[in-house]
């Protein structure tokens, strides 16, 4: 196939997926019998590029208008929005309207690696695999590392978009947040009654890498909200991590300490 074909095909598959007529499925077949192992989509900057295994690139002028992008990156609302796609149900326009809803500022497809990057403001990413393809697992330490990032960024659906559905979290029943919590919901109600308390921040000593579990050392230092009490406490994180999410986690930390910081 001569350049010139294979620019036609690029063109023609942004044009119709851009209208809603085509769908990601064929696009991919299309794009990858014309050489195209990636393409990025830039919502701020309104182009689409195309890269070719040859080295050669493409770039097709998209006009992506509305809505606005929201500020906050949400990663349930880029999932939602791809799932809807999968199933037909959303169309490509309706798609760029959900994620730039969503706060996504574009993506790259990575044909060749079977997976799509979605991007917000701040650099944050989100990653959803093709169907069918399975996504590689990924380190223990790894994976906890990016649990604490989205918690450092105030991005709780993030983080506990990394637990599996049936995490267990345990923390001891002598603090105000603490007991024992089981799924997603229970993820989502640990950390609301422990930020309802507390603004904290944390200060990390070194990671501990035994095999699927990892023991997170830090230091807990913030203010507890009722009064602006000062405190810095030594914490210990044991996570228990399979298949790529988290199983478990007990968080320990001093509690003579941690409570006497508390009215």
């Amino acid at each position: 196939m001569s350049d010139e074909q294979a620019i036609q095909t690029i063109e023609d598959c942004a044009r119709q997926s851009h209208a809603g007529t085509m769908n990601f499925a064929t696009v991919i077949e299309r794009l990858t019998a014309v050489g195209v192992e990636s393409y990025h989509v830039d919502y701020r900057g309104g182009m689409a590029t195309y890269y070719r295994a040859s080295g050669q690139a493409h770039a097709v002028a998209m006009p992506f208008t509305e809505p606005p992008i929201a500020g906050a990156f949400a990663v349930e609302g880029v999932r939602e929005a791809v799932r809807g796609a999968q199933e037909g149900v959303v169309h490509y326009p309706e798609f760029v309207r959900r994620t730039r809803a969503a706060g996504c500022v574009g993506y790259d497809v990575w044909i060749a690696g079977r997976h799509v990057v979605y991007h917000g403001r701040r650099g944050e990413r989100h990653v959803e695999w093709f169907p069918g393809a399975a996504a590689p697992s990924r380190e223990p330490v790894e994976v906890v590392k990016q649990v604490y990032s989205a918690f450092g960024r105030r991005d709780l659906a993030a983080a506990v978009a990394l637990f599996a559905p049936d995490v267990q979290i345990d923390q001891s029943s002598e603090l105000p947040w603490g007991g024992h919590y089981e799924g997603h919901e229970g993820a989502h109600e640990f950390f609301a009654r422990l930020t309802r308390r507390l603004d904290s921040t944390l200060v990390f000593e070194r990671f501990i890498d035994a095999g699927e579990h990892v023991v997170a050392i830090a230091r807990t230092q913030g203010a507890e909200r009722a009064h602006g009490r000062r405190y810095d406490v030594p914490v210990a994180h044991v996570w228990q991590v399979r298949d790529g999410k988290v199983a478990r986690v007990l968080f320990c930390i001093d509690n003579p300490t941690m409570l006497a910081a508390l009215p």
